[in-house]
Protein backbone atom coordinates (compact mmCIF):
# COMPACT_ATOMS: atom_id res chain seq x y z
CA UNK A 1 0.00 0.00 0.00
CA UNK A 2 0.84 3.22 -0.58
CA UNK A 3 1.65 5.93 2.68
CA UNK A 4 -0.70 7.40 4.65
CA UNK A 5 -1.15 11.37 4.18
CA UNK A 6 -4.40 13.03 6.00
CA UNK A 7 -5.97 9.52 6.44
CA UNK A 8 -5.93 8.78 2.40
CA UNK A 9 -3.76 6.25 0.93
CA UNK A 10 -1.72 8.09 -1.25
CA UNK A 11 0.73 6.81 -3.98
CA UNK A 12 -1.55 3.96 -5.37
CA UNK A 13 -3.81 4.00 -7.78
CA UNK A 14 -6.93 1.95 -8.05
CA UNK A 15 -6.44 0.60 -11.32
CA UNK A 16 -3.82 -1.71 -10.05
CA UNK A 17 0.32 -1.51 -10.81
CA UNK A 18 1.58 1.88 -12.88
CA UNK A 19 2.58 1.53 -15.87
CA UNK A 20 6.47 2.58 -16.33
CA UNK A 21 7.09 5.13 -18.94
CA UNK A 22 9.30 4.22 -21.76
CA UNK A 23 12.85 5.70 -21.38
CA UNK A 24 13.96 7.11 -25.05
CA UNK A 25 17.80 7.60 -25.24
CA UNK A 26 18.73 10.13 -27.34
CA UNK A 27 22.44 10.52 -28.74
CA UNK A 28 23.98 13.44 -30.18
CA UNK A 29 26.20 12.81 -33.32
CA UNK A 30 28.28 15.18 -31.95
CA UNK A 31 29.15 12.74 -28.58
CA UNK A 32 29.67 9.56 -30.52
CA UNK A 33 32.39 11.57 -32.66
CA UNK A 34 33.83 12.49 -29.24
CA UNK A 35 33.75 8.99 -27.93
CA UNK A 36 35.00 7.75 -30.88
CA UNK A 37 38.22 10.05 -30.98
CA UNK A 38 39.25 9.13 -27.44
CA UNK A 39 38.87 5.30 -27.86
CA UNK A 40 40.89 5.87 -30.79
CA UNK A 41 43.79 8.04 -28.72
CA UNK A 42 43.43 5.04 -26.30
CA UNK A 43 43.92 2.87 -29.21
CA UNK A 44 47.57 4.90 -29.91
CA UNK A 45 48.72 4.92 -26.71
CA UNK A 46 48.57 0.97 -26.31
CA UNK A 47 49.98 0.07 -30.04
CA UNK A 48 53.58 0.32 -30.17
CA UNK A 49 54.41 2.88 -32.55
CA UNK A 50 50.98 4.17 -32.78
CA UNK A 51 51.47 7.20 -30.95
CA UNK A 52 53.19 9.48 -34.05
CA UNK A 53 51.32 12.17 -34.43
CA UNK A 54 49.70 12.71 -37.74
CA UNK A 55 49.05 9.22 -38.01
CA UNK A 56 46.13 8.14 -40.76
CA UNK A 57 43.25 5.93 -40.09
CA UNK A 58 44.49 3.32 -42.06
CA UNK A 59 47.89 2.75 -41.05
CA UNK A 60 46.72 3.15 -37.32
CA UNK A 61 44.10 0.34 -38.12
CA UNK A 62 47.16 -1.86 -39.77
CA UNK A 63 49.61 -1.23 -37.06
CA UNK A 64 46.72 -2.47 -34.78
CA UNK A 65 46.23 -5.95 -36.10
CA UNK A 66 49.73 -6.37 -36.82
CA UNK A 67 50.15 -5.89 -32.95
CA UNK A 68 46.97 -8.03 -32.69
CA UNK A 69 48.67 -10.94 -34.48
CA UNK A 70 51.78 -10.50 -32.68
CA UNK A 71 50.05 -11.12 -28.99
CA UNK A 72 48.61 -13.88 -30.25
CA UNK A 73 51.65 -15.62 -31.53
CA UNK A 74 53.16 -14.58 -27.81
CA UNK A 75 50.35 -16.70 -26.57
CA UNK A 76 50.45 -19.82 -28.69
CA UNK A 77 54.16 -20.05 -27.42
CA UNK A 78 53.46 -19.82 -24.19
CA UNK A 79 50.71 -22.29 -24.40
CA UNK A 80 53.04 -24.61 -25.90
CA UNK A 81 56.08 -24.13 -22.94
CA UNK A 82 53.26 -24.85 -20.75
CA UNK A 83 52.42 -27.95 -22.53
CA UNK A 84 55.74 -29.12 -21.91
CA UNK A 85 56.51 -28.50 -18.56
CA UNK A 86 53.11 -29.61 -17.58
CA UNK A 87 53.10 -33.32 -16.09
CA UNK A 88 50.82 -35.61 -18.20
Amino acid sequence: MGAWRRGVVVGRSSGGRRKKKPVMVVFKINDNRKSMERKLRQLQRIIPGGGVEGIDMETLFQRIAAHISLLESRVDLLRSICSLFSPP
